[in-house]
């Protein structure tokens, strides 16, 4: 072909061959650059998909370190059970307080990280608990650590015990509806807990508990040592009989005044004047009955009953109010003087003071409750015949069940062992939590009728009886004999619960070392 007939030819193709190939080549270099990114885009995504599996996997969450506490190494498995422990008594504490306390709780149904704990730091429901859990698990984790420098293991005993648990939790799982205990745990204690986690932490929880207990009971003390202890702290100890009742102050209503200071002056004036008026009472009274005139005086229907004003404290519960007043070595019977509060003054009739010198009682028992009546079901019994009489036949019933125990307790010999075999028999028909042996039982422990029983002067050993009490049901009650003197109870107490803070408070503990895996936790 004629050149100009090539050059017709590369005019008819529209470009040149050359030109061609170098366009072929640069798009193929383009393709091989894009699938090149492409599948590095491809393994990245794959790598950062199975990480994340990885990452929430129960394995990596149980065994990956989320914090660490004098080389002490916590999962997030393990962060999750102290945070939920925390919640639970978190929770429970603050339903106690009623409306005001439930009102103050995150909501149930939506995720701790999404609900705002303090608005002003912005911290959240999540972190409130992590930071808690954090300083429960610092406190356990010193004696945790004492406990394996010291070999502690856990006794035949405590075993069982967690068993028992860890069985009864299972058996609740059931009954709440779950399908299997992982998924109660689960659904209670995080996504990557089961029971092999459970276990480990569960565990970890009954040697923290039971070497503090250990420890608690480790202390030796002398009859010099208690009474000593006693002696030093009997303000605190000794128990306080004494009648008060308050002298309110008129209300003043803010809106009544123009500014603050008027408000307050009232209020000041106010106060002033149930002063007087209790000073008024006071001087009045010469005995005990009088107080209780006085106070029937003042307020006819609230101290209608004349137990109404009388109160019994341990020095410990005293206000500040009138405490010192009250602890005052050179106090006597019929001694009354009025105390200022923020709402009114107090009128205060100093009655005794037990130094708790005597000895307690060691006493078998078996409560037999009369079944509770539902009232509700009464509701159309205008003058509360049918209910009235419901009860009373729960009464006779539960009287009737409580003889019966009685005598065959009688007719096998009378013995500890005999009430204690029966206590298992009739486990269904009792309450098992009031059926016990009980040592050191102090005064006003049990109730009054039992008390009265129990405290009379003819009382010896191998007496027994039913009695029957208002405020429980029916008491077989077998009087074992004297207990330990009641001072000696409460030093003994008081001092081991002293030494055994201040052992804790000797234990050497770092703080947390946190990694980024607590962000995994609840």
């Amino acid at each position: 072909m004629s050149a100009p007939q090539d050059k017709k030819k590369r005019d008819f193709d529209g470009f040149d061959l050359g030109k061609r190939n170098n366009a072929k080549s640069k798009n193929k270099d383009s393709a091989q650059k894009t699938a090149r990114i492409t599948i590095i885009t491809l393994v990245a995504v794959a790598v950062l998909f199975f990480a994340s599996l990885f990452i929430n996997s129960d394995y990596f969450r149980q065994n990956f370190t989320a914090v660490t506490i004098d080389n002490t190494k916590y999962s997030v498995t393990d962060v999750d059970y102290y945070i939920e422990n925390i919640y639970m008594q978190y929770y429970s504490t603050m339903s106690s307080a009623g409306d005001v306390g439930t009102s103050m709780l995150p909501d149930k149904s939506t995720s701790l990280k999404s609900q705002i704990y303090d608005r002003t730091t912005g911290e959240t429901w999540s972190e409130f608990f992590r930071e808690m859990a954090l300083e429960q698990m610092k406190s356990d984790n010193k004696i945790y650590v004492e406990a394996q420098k010291a070999g502690f293991k856990l006794s035949d005993t405590d075993k069982t015990n967690m068993e028992a648990d860890i069985s009864s939790m299972k058996s609740n799982s059931t009954t709440n509806g779950y399908t299997t205990f992982n998924a109660y745990l689960k659904a209670a204690y995080g996504k990557s807990m089961n029971e092999a986690a459970f276990r480990k932490n569960v565990e970890r929880s009954y040697i923290i508990t039971s070497y503090t207990t250990y420890m608690h009971d480790s202390f030796k003390y002398t009859p010099a040592d208690i009474e000593s202890y006693y002696t030093q702290n009997k303000d605190s100890l000794d128990i306080f009989t004494y009648r008060y009742f308050m002298v309110n102050a008129a209300d003043v209503k803010q809106t009544d005044y123009p500014d603050d200071t008027a408000y307050q002056a009232a209020k000041d004036a106010a106060l002033a004047a149930s002063g007087d008026k209790a000073a008024a009472y006071a001087a009045a009274i010469t005995d005990e009955q009088s107080f209780i005139t006085a106070a029937r005086d003042y307020d006819a229907e609230t101290y209608k009953d004349d137990s109404s004003t009388q109160k019994v404290y341990k020095g410990e519960l005293l206000g500040s109010t009138y405490g010192t007043w009250m602890k005052d070595a050179s106090r006597k019977f019929g001694d009354v003087s009025t105390f200022k509060s923020t709402t009114g003054y107090y009128v205060v009739f100093y009655g005794t003071r037990d130094d708790n010198h005597y000895l307690t009682a060691n006493v078998q028992q078996i409560l037999v409750k009369p079944e509770t009546v539902d009232q509700t079901k009464y509701a159309s019994d205008s003058d509360t015949t049918q209910y009235d009489a419901a009860v009373e036949l729960a009464k006779e019933t539960a009287s009737v069940l409580a003889n019966k125990i009685y005598k065959e307790w009688q007719d096998g010999g009378a013995t500890q062992d005999k009430l204690k075999e029966l206590t298992t028999t009739y486990t269904a028909q009792i309450s098992t939590a009031d059926s016990v042996y009980n040592e050191n039982v102090y005064k006003g422990q049990l109730p009054t009728e039992v008390n009265t029983w129990l405290y009379d002067a003819s009382r010896k050993a191998g007496d027994h009886a039913v009695i029957y009490s208002e405020a429980n049901g029916y008491y077989i009650v077998d009087y074992v004999g004297t207990g330990k003197q009641y001072s000696d109870v409460l030093s003994d107490t008081k001092k081991r619960d002293t030494d055994l803070q201040a052992w804790k408070d000797a234990l050497k503990g770092g703080e947390p070392k946190k990694t980024w895996l607590m962000t995994l936790a609840q």
